[in-house]
């Protein structure tokens, strides 16, 4: 039997294919994918593309119905944006940070690479290049109008989600355990819960500190021994996830910098810590806020509010079974892929009419 014509066909090119463009895209995506009524296919840049010849056969070679470029930072993008023209079909630019402004304080690297002029100027050009951008935030949105785009920004009202009906049972320690994942370059927002942290280890004799991911360990708590652990990150997404999961992480800690450039970030580790079944203390800032209402997470903003609220989480069961509880019952009702299938697809719906057919059959 013939297979079925896909109702929507999805290119998406960026720098390197990642953690964002699965979960913006592959996952909430994957039962439209499944059930052929999407075609998405995810393509990172290869040093080996050299001009717009090359661009155009990409394009070519996966007649898509959209073209999305995220995070993508690379002058070649305007030969993908012609080709996609040409082919009178919408491009959008999808960004999920502040590209424009990154700040030293995530690494030096980075910031050099971010911040070349030339990688500037081409993100700069793609997305006044694009018919509209797409942003994980709606501070985001600002901070790109404020930097002068003139192309229209939308926002998305969520970004990071997980499937109901697949959250594993979690698998806690035998013993108390505080951790933070993180990739290299949150050193500054690491650095401000670690009194807390050192105090609660004096504190309580059984109680673990542990790190996940480029992050790497910490040498400031080198005093406790083996009570410190590291964690080596796990850079495919879906297995990231379930290694979160294993590690069995009674709280989940996310502090953050309050930086313009953080301000524009999403909840994305308030989701996974939640998924992961940990309970979670937070930065307390915006972008915190919403996730962690009516008990679904603790908020704290000075050395003192953190060693509560993990001392607290610690000490208290109840309060800890209490808080994943109520993360979770928000992460199924507002944090579902579902939900962010049918944001995906309004926002493509406004300029592709495929993605408006079928976003009238969800």
């Amino acid at each position: 039997m013939a297979s079925r014509s896909p109702d929507l066909s999805i290119l998406v090119v960026c720098d390197t294919v990642g953690a964002t463009q699965q979960i913006s895209f592959a996952q909430p995506l994957a039962d439209c994918v499944a059930t052929g009524h999407v075609v998405l296919a995810m393509v990172g840049h290869d040093p080996t593309w050299t001009d717009s010849v090359v661009c155009q056969t990409l394009w070519e070679d996966h007649q898509a119905d959209v073209l999305i470029l995220s995070r993508y930072t690379s002058g070649l993008a305007q030969g993908l944006i012609d080709a996609a023209r040409r082919s009178g079909k919408p491009v959008v630019f999808h960004i999920d940070d502040d590209l424009l402004h990154v700040p030293e304080s995530l690494g030096r690297s980075k910031f050099e690479h971010y911040n070349a002029p030339e990688r500037l100027a081409a993100l700069r050009a793609d997305m006044e290049a694009s018919d509209f951008v797409y942003a994980s935030t709606a501070p985001l949105a600002a901070a790109l109008l404020s930097a002068g785009i003139t192309t229209p920004v939308v926002a998305g009202d969520i970004y990071c989600s997980m499937d109901p009906k697949s959250l594993p049972t979690s698998r806690p320690a035998t013993g108390p355990v505080i951790g933070y994942m993180a990739t290299g370059g949150h050193g500054a927002d690491l650095d401000m819960v670690l009194p807390a942290v050192r105090r609660l280890m004096h504190e309580i004799p059984d109680l673990r500190f542990e790190t996940f991911g480029t992050i790497g360990a910490t040498q400031s708590l080198s005093e406790f021994g083996s009570r410190v652990g590291h964690h080596r990150g796990v850079p495919n997404y879906s297995l990231f996830l379930a290694r979160l999961n294993e590690l069995g992480w009674w709280v989940g800690i996310a502090p953050l910098e309050d930086t313009p450039f953080n301000r524009c970030k999403a909840d994305t580790k308030w989701v996974e810590y939640t998924y992961a079944g940990a309970a979670v203390v937070a930065a307390d800032l915006p972008v915190y806020h919403r996730a962690c209402a009516d008990g679904a997470g603790l908020l704290a903003e000075n050395e003192q509010e953190w060693y509560e609220a993990l001392r607290a989480l610690v000490l208290n069961k109840d309060l800890r079974s209490g808080a994943v509880s109520a993360a979770r019952s928000l992460l199924s009702s507002s944090y579902s892929r579902d939900a962010l299938c049918r944001q995906l697809l309004d926002i493509l719906s406004t300029r592709s009419p495929e993605a408006a057919k079928l976003k009238s059959r969800q």
